[in-house]
């Protein structure tokens, strides 16, 4: 989307504002479907819970993969039958447990203890669990979702404690689930994950599916190399055609994307409001902060920020600060961008993924509203 095009979205429908472009999420979507082929794909809808966004990546012919049973009544809502939704989750009590799988949702479990609680209520039944295979990867300590220090999965030590367990209740484990972290894009940090759910899911003589989770990344920074998609997918076809070979049958294979789909779409834009200079920072305010677009003060998260009011002029160096009561409320800092004045239009780029989704009312400031660009309409979502 032009610059000028943005401004005048902004003074038209005011800010703090998030806008998508449903043509980029449509793009993303076609890419990993036409790379990815015969492999079942599901979004990750924690990345944008909105339910316009679900519709979109629904019709591209995507499930829906949830961790909560407020996702699964969202995208339920938005018009995707039970049988295009998943659930994955940890900590969570006995009554989710048993009211996910009555709706007939299929369940990835997280620990030995849901699988005796599944086994109590469900004896008999085909199981599908999260492992964690000691391979984890992400842009942050917090997202990666695998090895020691991961909250997430049966530990690979346990596993003859699992096979005891669906041995005690009759259950078939069928499936097997994994993910190893968030935003990653080395394609070969991806296929070691792949490589050790293979060298595991052989011990495991009923399997008819292997999800391997999402992770996919998007670049935030300048000079970061976009995940190579097309080679990933010559890499995994090897992989699934030697495991197949191995194992003596065809597995259904599944990948969760999220961040993949919809970061790229999204911009937050806000307005300039403040010029605070002290003798070694020029910091700028604006009309948003870390209740809006929470990433850069949890993870760190670089997201580029251009004066969209002033693209080309002389360029200094700025602390990007947001109007929320706390010393982290930094959206970046010494940051280069043109000259600003107070008034300016500025927008922070890909927050499609995580930015609305986390966001909150803190210090009682109401959250932005969202807006779709469709071609050349823009609807209020």
């Amino acid at each position: 989307m032009k610059n000028n095009q943005l401004v005048k979205i902004a003074q038209k429908l005011g800010t703090p504002i998030y806008i998508y472009n449903a043509n980029t999420i449509k793009q993303k979507c076609k890419e990993l479907k036409q790379n990815l082929k015969g492999i079942n794909l599901y979004y990750a809808c924690k990345a944008n819970s909105n339910p316009e966004i679900i519709k979109i990546v629904y019709k591209e012919g995507f499930g829906i993969e949830t961790v909560s049973p407020g996702e699964i009544a969202i995208a339920h809502k938005a018009g995707v039958p039970i049988s295009k939704i998943t659930f994955t989750c940890g900590s969570i009590d006995k009554n989710e447990i048993i009211s996910v799988a009555k709706q007939g949702i299929r369940i990835h479990l997280d620990s030995l203890n849901q699988v005796e609680i599944f086994g109590k209520h469900f004896k008999g039944r085909e199981v599908s669990v999260r492992l964690n295979l000691m391979v984890g990867a992400g842009h942050h300590s917090h997202v990666i979702t695998g090895g020691p220090d991961s909250k997430f999965g049966i530990d690979i030590s346990q596993i003859k404690e699992l096979k005891k367990l669906a041995h005690k209740y009759n259950l078939h484990v069928t499936g097997l689930h994994q993910h190893i972290g968030s935003n990653v894009l080395n394609a070969g940090t991806f296929l070691k994950g792949v490589k050790a759910m293979f060298d595991t899911a052989i011990l495991f003589p009923e399997l008819n599916h292997l999800d391997f989770g999402g992770g996919f990344g998007v670049p935030y920074r300048p000079e970061e190399k976009p995940f190579d998609v097309k080679k990933f997918a010559v890499d995994m076809k090897k992989q699934i055609e030697n495991f197949n070979k191995k194992y003596g049958k065809r597995i259904r294979i599944s990948f969760e994307p999220g961040r993949y789909l919809v970061a790229e779409s999204g911009s937050l834009l806000v307005k300039l409001t403040d010029i605070k200079y002290n003798p070694t920072k020029t910091f700028v305010g604006v009309n948003s902060g870390m209740n809006h677009l929470i990433r850069p003060a949890i993870y760190d998260s670089y997201h580029e920020i251009i004066n969209i009011s002033n693209p080309s002029g002389k360029k200094i160096k700025v602390t990007i600060a947001g109007n929320i009561c706390e010393s982290g409320d930094v959206f970046a800092k010494d940051r280069i961008i043109t000259k600003p004045k107070i008034g300016d239009i500025l927008e922070i780029k890909n927050t499609g993924a995580y930015g609305y989704a986390m966001s909150s009312e803190y210090n009682s400031r109401p959250k932005p509203k969202e807006f779709l660009m469709m071609g050349d309409k823009i609807k209020r979502i």
